[in-house]
């Protein structure tokens, strides 16, 4: 299938899909003439790629993980397991980071309404 075909069926750009060729992400595809040709291999890559990217995933935290799919023609569901894993232990640790920063933005609004209603210092 040609890039369009791809893009249509994954949603993805055939500027992305180039993007992720270039980046290693898909291998090299064979070519016809001018034209890149795709397999059915491409489009669950693609889908994987752009469904990692929506949950947080950089493009660059995938790249071993693509690179083993094509090295050994199957999934590394392992390895896949560990990625998520490791960006949920970061999600976790992000939303523990915000509660702190809502606690302490909470601690200045009291400070600022006990300082200017207080003293009562004009604003």
């Amino acid at each position: 299938m040609y890039i369009g075909e791809l893009a249509s069926l994954t949603g993805a750009t055939p500027k992305a899909i180039r993007h992720y060729e270039k980046l290693g992400l898909l291998p090299v595809a064979k070519r016809k003439g001018n034209y890149r040709i795709y397999e059915e291999i491409d489009v669950q890559s693609v889908k994987m790629i752009r469904l990692a990217q929506a949950v947080g995933f950089s493009l660059s935290e995938l790249y071993d993980l693509s690179a083993l799919k094509y090295k050994n023609n199957r999934f590394p569901v392992e390895v896949a397991q560990q990625l998520i894993q490791k960006k949920n232990q970061q999600i976790i640790e992000q939303k523990k980071a915000l509660n702190r920063l809502q606690e302490d933005l909470k601690q200045l609004e009291d400070e600022i309404i006990q300082t200017y209603i207080t003293h009562k210092i004009p604003a």
